[in-house]
């Protein structure tokens, strides 16, 4: 009799302890299942990527995970070379027309920063000479750019300097394609 009035206590604890424990399983689980999903549609997107950007070229289909660079990797260097002189270009804008905005001036210089180093270790290893020439004047430039009050004068003669070795750069790098 006394296994009578245990046992449904007795179930509704086990059920109880079930389940906070499938409870507690289940959000690891969902973590792994959505960092999984991540790394492949991560992975899927590195290589539609190669397949699009090699697309009518040999070796169209390649599902290698270069990010479509060619051999020496100048599709992307390309790209990256534009993405940068375009935030120069805007950067020139803004201090052409609003020189005190500088909330903007802070912003287009971290937009600058982040488009430099997205190619800058690929610059550094294949163009040293170019990449310290470069660097000489888009460093201070980024510095300038990020603080509280920026000096629009510096900062024109610095994207100046700026502007012309990268489009010096770019023009070498085309023209050795």
């Amino acid at each position: 009799m006394m296994l009578e009035k245990k046992l449904p206590i007795l179930l509704a604890s086990c059920l109880m302890a079930g389940t906070l424990l499938a409870g507690c399983g289940t959000n690891g689980a969902e973590e792994n299942s959505n960092q999984t999903e991540n790394n492949a549609s991560n992975a899927g997107m590195d290589n539609n990527s190669v397949t699009e950007d090699s697309a009518g070229e040999e070796g169209a289909g390649d599902t290698s995970t270069d990010g479509g660079m060619e051999e020496d990797g100048s599709a992307n260097l390309n790209e990256g070379i534009d993405t940068v002189l375009t935030h120069l270009e805007e950067l020139k804008s803004t201090l052409e027309n609003t020189s005190d905005d500088f909330g903007k001036i802070n912003e287009q210089g971290m937009s600058l920063d982040a488009s430099w180093e997205e190619i800058e270790s690929q610059i550094e290893e294949n163009y040293a000479d170019d990449y310290k020439t470069i660097e000489e004047s888009l460093y201070p430039l980024i510095d300038e750019s990020k603080k509280d009050e920026p000096d629009a004068d510096k900062m024109n003669q610095l994207l100046d300097e700026t502007m012309e070795k990268m489009n010096k750069f770019k023009e070498k790098i085309t023209a050795s394609e």
